[in-house]
């Protein structure tokens, strides 16, 4: 009996030894192939600004293409659902933000995932939203615009990424912090819908200074004021929404990276090691603040931890504000 038992633990010994041997071997030979990143928004937006910027590094690292491939719709839920149903191998990541997973699990939306439906790697980076208009607009700042609004209430127009995402998320915020009324109009993507406030189509958007920093540098978009706490280095000219007399206005998105929910756990770290190393260049933060980004990093853990602090947050704020369902 005792030789029994001493036979069955060394064959389980034996199985959780080959195990790690395996998942290591998994990790060293990761990747052997060309990479696939969905970004669940349409090209020139902060999250497709971001992914290229890294998928360069992340070549140089690993010696194998990554393939940017923008999948937009549905606030982000149709990037993220192709993820969440691909091989669980570390060769499809997701670039996740708020609308793509803690909005939509807030929500409640039907989707083709959920929560448990993916592993999350590590948090890249935040921003906070601005909030621009073209540049012959009769408002300069931000008073000027609370006036013109409540003197024509459902007349200006704000744009969006999507129906339930981040920057509809920041414009009902606004219509509540300043007493307005600015009509939502969602686009499939940030990309078409700041096109459209350069183009005079509608009246403004709340989005990521990535988003909208080549039209600032070609002077066809103005911002207005900016979300975050106090000023950002590379826009020190603008304004914060507080200084303009909006409180409970403070909002930014976080954005990082998943993959699908069974993928190896030796390649999960393996991604948040090179991910981090990355992160960490002095180049690669020179990059972020210019875009008006802050470089995040950190553990799989403090990721998972930022989007349930979020879905909490996003929780208390769809009880007092009108958030409509997505398309």
């Amino acid at each position: 009996m005792l030789r029994s038992n001493c036979y069955r633990r060394l064959i389980a010994l034996s199985a959780l030894l080959l195990g790690c041997v395996s998942q290591s071997a998994v990790s060293q030979d990761f990747p052997a192939k060309p990479v696939r990143w969905i970004i669940p928004y349409s090209a020139g937006a902060s999250n497709d600004v971001v992914a290229r910027l890294l998928a360069q590094k992340l070549l140089l690292k690993w010696g194998q293409p990554i393939v940017i491939e923008n999948r937009a719709g549905a606030g982000g839920t149709i990037g993220a659902g192709l993820v969440a149903h691909a091989p669980a191998d570390g060769y499809t990541l997701l670039m996740t933000n708020p609308g793509s997973n803690a909005i939509q699990h807030v929500l409640n939306q039907q989707s083709t995932y959920a929560q448990r439906d993916f592993a999350h790697v590590i948090l890249l980076g935040s921003a906070p939203l601005m909030l621009s208009t073209r540049q012959d607009f009769a408002a300069s700042n931000v008073k000027q615009l609370i006036a013109l609004a409540k003197a024509n209430p459902g007349v200006l127009t704000g744009g969006s990424s999507g129906s339930g995402g981040s920057s509809h998320f920041a414009l009902e915020l606004f219509n509540r912090a300043a007493s307005v009324e600015i009509r939502h109009i969602p686009y499939k993507g940030a990309a078409p819908a700041v096109a459209d406030v350069a183009s005079g189509q509608i009246s403004l958007i709340f989005t990521t200074p990535a988003s909208i920093f080549a039209l600032l540098e070609a002077n066809k978009l103005k911002v207005l004021g900016v979300s975050s706490q106090t000023r950002l280095a590379a826009f020190p000219n603008v304004p914060t929404m507080v200084e303009q007399g909006v409180h409970d206005f403070n909002d930014k998105i976080w954005f990082g990276v998943s993959v699908p929910a069974a993928t190896p756990q030796a390649i999960v770290n393996k991604l948040n090691v090179d991910f981090n190393d990355i992160l960490r260049g002095s180049d690669m933060k020179e990059r972020f603040t210019a875009l008006g980004l802050e470089v995040e990093g950190g553990s799989p853990e403090e990721f998972s931890n930022t989007i349930n602090a979020d879905i909490e947050r996003l929780t208390q704020l769809v009880k007092t504000i009108k958030i409509e369902a997505r398309p």
